[in-house]
């Protein structure tokens, strides 16, 4: 009997393996079919030159969003008009929600779906007592070493001047679209849009704007980051996580440090936050994970590797183990939780009757806002700490499609000018302009064509952004036959 079972489970076994080894055989790649295109006639020159002069406009979105410099949005639409006159002779163009932009290329087609192309003129501000660490001041948008340095450099003006350098130079060379193509600059991304790229999407459906498909900011071609793979990823974001920051707050005695209560006011919340931290919400591959697993990095990767992406359905715990002892790969199988703000306290020798913490959360899709307040009230587990939510609040998105022709126009030319690069859908943990368009349609995608190192991730929103002189000219390059694939037929 013994033998018997032992034989019945050496069978078992050679037909698991054989079942992994055929799923991995047969992982094929679903890479789109592209040939790599010539480089296409592009001012180089003057591209960095007219972005270093957008740069230096000084287009902030303060924290509170009162005190935003409105001459300066001024200053960059005119900057914007000389820069590009073709576009602003051929094209119509309005003002939307005073500041914001919003550019029409009639198409040929009327029933043809359209092209809407998103960037944002705002920036984030300096944080306060850093501009010395600066290697280049943040405004002077220097070029140096092969960069343009510069506060929104990467985030995102320079996609907004190459969507304009693409669109001056098709102008020029005599095309016309088939399908309408919109171009729309928010002024408040930065803030959430809702002034901006919230009034646009608006418009358009009020409109009945037929999209084919939406391009903002978000993937990037991600260098040396993804293990077992040598080709840099071409991540393209279809699902973004949503946004909600919950407040712990104690109210207690105060009173002298000499003679301190058993828990504090700041301990009290500090035991709390600490809780939220030291117990996550579960982890999950979603949609987006599994087809940046499945779809895009699996079939280009060795097969040690393709064997578990082509069976995940065995080692999905594997997987999300190891992806959560990574920060960056973490946040996409989980909802985050990042501590932010903590107030507490006047005086070294006095006890604060009040402390006050803010922890922001990244929403995984799947999870809902109200979900992750209940698991911040079950955790903490104090009615000495009242929890409430900040308004500002959103849900994660649904996926957008992974298949279809906005998907396969987009793959296309992300393919043609960066030929060595492997397209993989993936989620985006942060947020874009691009969700309030979700309800005009099931193409909305997030990607810049910029190369980007691990340690480049901290530039955007920190110190010493910059971007690559020579992939801004890329860039056009992408942005061209975009236009030309999803729109030019």
């Amino acid at each position: 009997m013994r033998r018997r079972c032992l034989v019945a489970a050496a069978v078992g076994l050679l037909g698991l393996l054989a079942l992994l080894v055929v799923r991995a055989a047969s992982m094929t790649s679903r890479q789109p079919d592209a040939a790599p295109v010539g480089p296409a006639r592009v001012d180089a020159d003057g591209a960095i030159e007219r972005l270093r002069a957008g740069l230096r406009i000084r287009t902030i979105s303060p924290q509170d969003g009162i005190d935003r410099d409105v001459a300066a949005f001024r200053d960059f639409r005119r900057h914007l008009a000389a820069a590009y006159p073709l576009v602003h002779a051929r094209l119509e163009r309005e003002l939307v929600g005073d500041l914001s932009l919003l550019f029409r290329w009639p198409g040929r087609d009327p029933d043809a779906p359209a092209l809407v192309l998103l960037a944002h003129q705002d920036v984030v501000p300096i944080d306060p007592g850093t501009e010395g660490d600066w290697t280049h001041p943040p405004f002077a948008a220097e070029l140096a070493d092969g960069y343009v340095w510069g506060r929104g450099s990467l985030d995102d003006k320079a996609s907004l001047f190459a969507v304009l350098e693409a669109v001056e130079s098709l102008l020029a060379a005599g095309f016309g679209p088939a399908a309408d193509v919109y171009l729309a600059f928010g002024h408040d991304e930065e803030l959430g849009g809702g002034e901006g790229a919230a009034l646009i999407a608006a418009l358009l459906a009020e409109r009945a704007v037929r999209v084919g498909l939406v391009l903002d900011e978000g993937g990037v071609i991600f260098e040396g980051s993804v293990p077992g793979l040598r080709a840099p990823v071409a991540a393209v974001g279809v699902a973004e996580k949503g946004y909600l920051s919950v407040v712990l707050e104690v109210e207690g005695e105060g009173g002298h440090s000499s003679a301190p209560p058993p828990i504090t006011a700041i301990g009290r919340v500090s035991a709390a936050v600490l809780r939220v931290e030291s117990s996550p919400l579960p982890s999950r591959l979603g949609v987006a994970a599994r087809a940046f697993l499945e779809r895009g990095i699996g079939p280009e990767s060795p097969f040690a590797h393709r064997l578990v992406y082509a069976n995940l359905w065995l080692f999905d715990p594997l997987v999300r183990a190891v992806l959560g002892r990574v920060p960056g790969a973490s946040a996409m199988i989980r909802t985050t939780a990042a501590p932010t703000i903590f107030r507490a306290g006047q005086k070294d020798n006095v006890l604060p009757a009040r402390a006050r913490a803010v922890v922001n959360f990244r929403v995984l899709p799947g999870d809902t806002t109200e979900g992750v307040i209940e698991h911040v009230r079950r955790t903490v587990d104090d009615e000495q700490v009242r929890i409430s939510a900040l308004p500002k609040r959103r849900e994660p998105s649904s996926a957008s499609a992974l298949d279809g022709p906005a998907w396969v126009a987009l793959g296309r030319s992300i393919r043609e000018v960066f030929p060595e690069v492997v397209v993989a859908p993936y989620l985006l943990v942060a947020g874009t302009d691009s969700r309030h368009f979700r309800e005009l349609c099931d193409c909305v995608y997030q990607f810049m064509p910029f190369r980007v190192t691990p340690a480049d991730m901290t530039r955007a929103h920190g110190t010493n952004e910059r971007v690559s002189a020579g992939q801004v000219v890329d860039a056009v390059r992408f942005y061209r036959r975009l236009i030309e694939n999803a729109a030019g037929k």
